[in-house]
């Protein structure tokens, strides 16, 4: 029986404060030995072969623990006697420390782990042969490719795992049933990999995602633009399609549904990077009921699209447009999956409810999107003009099309009576502000106001609104059209609409001289 993950991490740490006090020592008394080649080299071979020992010692997890940290050790040793000049031949030999310790290792977890680590050398490795990591032609460039050939290897292994019936296919069988686990490991790896590289997971983390008024070139793809790189994504699709298919052997409406699928991934492969990868991945472990793998690739497949909302290469009509059809090809598919071709009259009749349940709730919502339309172009139309002062910010991202962040010049007196009236009503999210206009029509904030209060000539009421944790004039954000945003940093006023206690929209950006900005022109 295998381990709680809790009790091997624990182990893990426990293990670690057991060694390092002896790698400590070792280091002392020869420290400039362990760091220099070839005594860094000679530690590490030494250390892998004491780990190979430790880690085929099934019944002592403590001792697999302490092999495991060696094993580490040994990997870190190497790389730190090449002194940062890590290229083929130093990555080549830690691929094989790693494919050593995990042939002498005979616990899964501990080969599945070295497997991880084995994809991790393999996707380092540079273009050529004379090229570092860190270079041209290193790591960033080149392990796009190296996906494709360690997805093929993947291919190739569950292909013998299966046996062809050849001569000599049983014996390559039971050598591919040896490193099942290592090969495991190496595809979660691979995954993890495509992973690291997502703009979407970036975003996620808290990184401010640039707009397409920062980038050159945004917005100038089109679809016609079919290179080889999505050529080759989409001959791992289909090679994992067929794959599938061969495993499975679907008739009648699961071919269909699986065609349904398949032909929306094969749209998809023109904008999400590895697609391809993914899919054969995904496929094969469906075909081979590795679950827990498929859902890492849904996962990953999930944020891939994600990537793809940042891609600023992209026109946002067009993102629209294929994840739209994206959409309904996969609701379809769902759709399908429910339906029986003998159904009870039960079921019928509560399809029928479905379906009229859904029809009601598009109508309603395009209703509300109608009259809420409507209410703000009658706000833009016969609103008065007033213009509001900008503090300096002006952060761009992608999060609903492109957006310039704006932050309204409160004053203190305001923020700090807002201050007081949220720490009284935390639930508070709105509130009304006075303002007075001068000759330009140029809105000085004065004091909190309430609805219905007399109004003194040149004065409005404005609305605030507390979004992202402080409170701002009617919006914290002006949305332009793709591409057109790089005049507004020059905004110094936001151009509003009022029409009425409370009722404003922002109409616009100015200038410090009033002057209206044009937005710049439009993509080609």
């Amino acid at each position: 029986q295998q381990p709680s993950w809790v009790v091997v991490v624990l182990g893990f740490f426990g293990a670690q404060l057991s060694l390092w006090p002896l790698v400590v020592t070792l280091a002392l008394l020869s420290w400039d030995w362990l760091l220099q080649a070839p005594g860094a080299w000679l530690a590490a071979l030494a250390l892998a072969v004491l780990a190979a020992f430790l880690l085929r010692q099934q019944q002592r997890l403590f001792v697999q623990q302490l092999g495991l940290n060696v094993a580490l050790l040994a990997q870190v040793l190497w790389l730190v006697g090449w002194r940062g000049d890590v290229g083929w031949w130093p990555l080549l030999g830690l691929l094989g420390l790693q494919a050593g310790m995990a042939w002498a290792s005979q616990t899964p977890w501990v080969q599945r782990l070295l497997g991880c680590l084995a994809s991790a050398v393999l996707l380092a490795l540079p273009s050529g042969l004379s090229q570092s990591v860190w270079g041209e032609g290193g790591l960033w460039d080149a392990w796009p490719r190296h996906a494709q050939w360690l997805a093929l290897c993947w291919l190739l292994w569950l292909w013998g795992l299966r046996g062809s019936g050849l001569r000599g296919s049983e014996t390559v069988a039971r050598w591919c049933a040896r490193v099942l686990p290592w090969m495991e490991g190496a595809a979660v790896g691979l995954l993890l990999a495509l992973a690291l590289r997502s703009a979407a997971l970036a975003a996620l983390l808290g990184a401010q995602a640039q707009g397409s008024a920062d980038v050159a070139g945004a917005g100038s793809q089109a679809w016609w633009d079919w290179g080889w790189t999505q050529s080759a994504q989409l001959a791992w699709l289909l090679l994992g399609a067929g794959w599938l298919c061969w495993r499975w052997r679907p008739r009648g409406r699961a071919a269909a549904l699986l065609a349904l699928v398949y032909g929306a991934l094969a749209l998809a492969c023109a904008v999400v990077p590895q697609l391809g990868v993914l899919a054969l991945l995904g496929s094969t472990a469906a075909a081979s009921g590795r679950w827990r793998l498929l859902w890492l690739c849904l996962a990953l497949l999930l944020l891939g699209l994600g990537n793809f909302y940042y891609a600023l290469a992209w026109p946002l009509v067009d993102k629209a447009w294929l994840l739209a059809a994206l959409g309904l090809g996969l609701g379809l598919a769902l759709w399908g999956l429910r339906w029986r071709s003998v159904r009870a009259p039960a079921a019928v009749a509560a399809g029928r409810w479905q379906a009229l349940a859904v029809l009601l709730g598009l109508v309603l919502a395009l209703g509300l999107v109608h009259q809420d339309v409507q209410r703000k172009e009658r706000v833009l139309a016969q609103g008065q003009k007033i213009y509001v002062p900008l503090a300096p910010r002006d952060p761009r991202s992608l999060l609903q099309g492109d957006y310039m962040a704006l932050n309204f010049a409160l004053p203190a007196s305001v923020s700090a009576a807002l201050e007081v009236q949220l720490a009284q009503q935390p639930w508070r999210r709105r509130a009304l502000v006075l303002a007075q206009l001068d000759g330009r029509g140029v809105a000085q904030l004065l004091r909190l106001g309430e609805a219905g209060q007399a109004l003194a000539p040149g004065q409005v009421l404005l609305p605030l609104q507390r979004l992202k944790g402080r409170w701002v004039v009617v919006t914290d954000a002006f949305f332009f059209p793709e591409g057109q945003g790089q005049p507004l940093a020059q905004a110094r006023f936001g151009e509003l609409r009022v029409l009425g206690p409370g009722q404003a929209l922002l109409a616009g950006l100015a200038d410090e001289r009033l002057q209206a900005i044009v937005p710049a022109r439009p993509f080609k």
